[in-house]
C-alpha cells in the first residue's frame, strides 16, 4: 500500500496551489464568475449551494429580475436588492434588541415584500423560496402549486416573479393570512394613507364587534367609506390581520395595551405595503393574480398534469399543535374548530404512534395528488423536518432504526412515478428541542 499511497501523495504535491493565492482568492471566486455579487450575512452550506445552482441554471436577465443570492451582477444591481434595500422592517421602538438585530440580518431573508406580515410559526424563508422556484426552472407565465401554503410565503414570491400561483391549505385562517399578504402586493402606493390616523376608532369596532369575519367586514365598511380604485377588500384585509396580530402579542406581551400594539403593527404593516409598492413602480413589477383556496392536499381541486412546480412543507404537526396554535384567530373564521382536526394533517390519533401511523397514511395521499396534478418532466420540492428522537420514543426502537421523514418522503415519492434528484440539509433555527434539521428533497417526474 505504500507505493499507491505515494504516487497519490505526488500527484497531490503537483497540483496544490500557493496557499496565499487560495486564500486570498477565497471560496467564493471557485463558485461564482467574476461579477456576481451574492447577498450579504449569506453563510449557510444550502444558500451557497442554491445559490450556486441559480448562477448556473438562469442566464444574466433572469439572475438580475428574479434570483434570490445575488444583489448585483456585471455592476447591475438586482431586483431583489431594490426588493429588500432601504428600511427593514418596521418593528416598535420598546421592541427587544435581539428582535431588532434579527430583522436587519435577515434583511434579504425574511423582512422584505409583505413576509413580514404576521409572523407565523414554521414559516418558509422567503429567499430559498425564491432560489428553489428558480432551480425547478420555473419561468413568468408558468403556474407553481403549493397544497400546504401556510402563511403564503410560496404564492407571494411567486406573484412577485410573474408566475401563476396557486395555494391551498386546510386552515381557513390561514387561506385569509395568505390572501392578504398577496393582496397587499396589490395596494396602490398613498392608498393607506390616512388610515393610522383612524386607529383607535378601528379597534374600538374590530375590539367590540362579535368574533366573525364577516361582521367585522361588513362594520369596517359601514363606517370607512372607501373610493373604489382604493381596493377596499384588499384594505380590510390588511387592517384586520394587523389586528389578529395585536391580538397574539398582547396575550404574549403586557408591556403594552392591546391598542398600543395595534397601532404599532399597522403603522409597520403600512410601512411594508407602501414600500413594495414603491419599488414594484420602480421596477415595473406587476404582481400575478394567484388562486388561493381552503382545500385538502390529500383531494386536490386541480386538473390532472396541469402544474409546472410544486413548492410544499409537511406541517411540523409532532413539533407543533397548529390547531391550538391559531386557535384565537380560527375562532373568527370557523364555527366548528374540532372539525378541522380532520383535514389538518398529523393532527388526529390520541398517541404520538397513532397520529404518526396517520400521517404517513396522509402523505402518502398528498404526494399522490402531487404527482397526479404535476406535468412530465418538472419537479416537487418537499421542505420537511426531522425528529427521529422523538419518533424513536414514541415507536420504541433505538433512534438509528428510524427512518427520517425526508427519507420516506422520498420512498413515497419514487411509489408514485417520481424521480429522487438531490437533498440538501439545512439547519432548523428555534426549534432545537423537538427539530434540529429539515431536508429539501427534490423529486421530479
Amino acid at each position: 500500500m505504500a507505493e499507491p499511497l505515494n504516487k497519490f501523495n505526488e500527484n497531490i504535491t503537483s497540483e496544490t496551489k500557493n496557499p496565499t493565492d487560495v486564500i486570498q482568492q477565497g471560496m467564493y471566486y471557485n463558485l461564482f464568475s467574476e461579477g456576481m455579487d451574492i447577498s450579504p450575512n449569506l453563510s449557510e452550506v444550502y444558500e451557497l449551494a442554491l445559490a450556486y445552482y441559480e448562477s448556473k441554471i438562469l442566464t444574466k436577465k433572469e439572475l438580475i429580475k428574479n434570483s434570490a443570492y445575488f444583489v448585483k451582477v456585471d455592476d447591475e444591481f438586482t431586483n431583489h436588492y431594490f426588493i429588500c434595500t432601504g428600511d427593514p422592517v418596521k418593528i416598535p421602538e420598546y421592541s427587544s434588541s435581539r428582535l431588532k438585530s434579527f430583522f436587519i440580518n435577515n434583511q434579504f431573508r425574511t423582512g422584505y415584500s409583505t413576509h413580514g406580515l404576521f409572523p407565523y410559526r414554521g414559516k418558509f424563508h422567503p429567499q430559498m423560496i425564491k432560489a428553489i422556484i428558480n432551480i425547478m426552472g420555473l419561468k413568468p407565465g408558468n403556474t407553481i402549486l403549493d397544497p400546504m401554503m401556510g402563511s403564503g410565503t410560496v404564492p407571494v414570491e411567486a406573484a412577485l416573479m410573474g408566475i401563476k400561483a396557486i395555494g391551498v391549505d386546510s386552515s381557513p385562517f390561514c387561506r385569509f393570512m395568505a390572501q392578504a399578504k398577496c393582496d397587499a402586493l396589490k395596494i396602490k402606493h398613498k392608498c393607506l394613507d390616512g388610515l393610522i390616523d383612524k386607529y383607535e376608532s378601528i379597534f374600538s369596532n374590530f375590539n367590540s364587534c362579535p368574533k366573525k369575519i364577516n361582521v367585522q367586514k361588513d362594520l369596517f365598511f359601514k363606517n370607512n367609506q372607501l373610493s373604489e380604485e382604493s381596493d377596499s377588500e384588499k384594505i380590510f384585509n390588511l387592517i384586520f390581520l394587523a389586528f389578529l396580530d395585536s391580538e397574539g402579542y398582547a396575550q404574549r406581551s403586557k408591556r403594552k395595551s392591546h391598542i398600543e400594539h395595534f397601532k404599532s403593527i399597522l403603522e409597520r404593516y403600512i410601512t411594508a405595503v407602501n414600500k413594495i409598492a414603491v419599488v414594484e413602480k420602480h421596477l415595473n413589477i406587476t404582481p400575478v393574480q394567484t388562486i388561493l383556496q381552503q382545500g385538502d392536499a390529500r383531494n386536490l381541486d386541480v386538473e390532472n398534469n396541469s402544474i409546472d412546480g410544486i413548492i410544499f412543507s409537511p406541517p411540523y404537526s409532532f413539533a407543533i399543535d397548529y390547531l391550538k396554535n391559531d386557535l384565537s384567530h380560527l375562532k373568527y373564521f370557523e364555527k366548528n374548530i374540532s372539525k378541522l382536526n380532520k383535514s389538518m394533517i398529523g393532527m388526529r390519533g390520541k398517541s404520538l404512534k397513532e397520529k404518526y401511523c396517520i400521517y404517513l397514511e396522509d402523505m402518502d395521499k398528498v404526494i399522490s395528488e402531487c404527482s397526479r396534478v404535476l406535468k412530465k418532466g418538472r419537479f416537487c420540492t418537499i421542505i420537511i423536518g426531522t425528529n427521529d428522537s422523538q419518533l424513536s420514543k414514541a415507536l420504541k426502537i433505538p433512534k438509528e432504526n428510524v427512518s427520517g421523514l425526508n427519507k420516506v418522503v422520498i420512498d413515497i415519492g419514487l411509489s408514485k412515478g417520481l424521480s429522487h434528484v438531490r437533498s440538501l440539509p439545512r439547519q432548523i433555527v428555534g426549534m432545537a428541542n423537538t427539530m434540529r434539521q429539515e431536508y429539501i428533497v427534490i423529486l421530479k417526474k
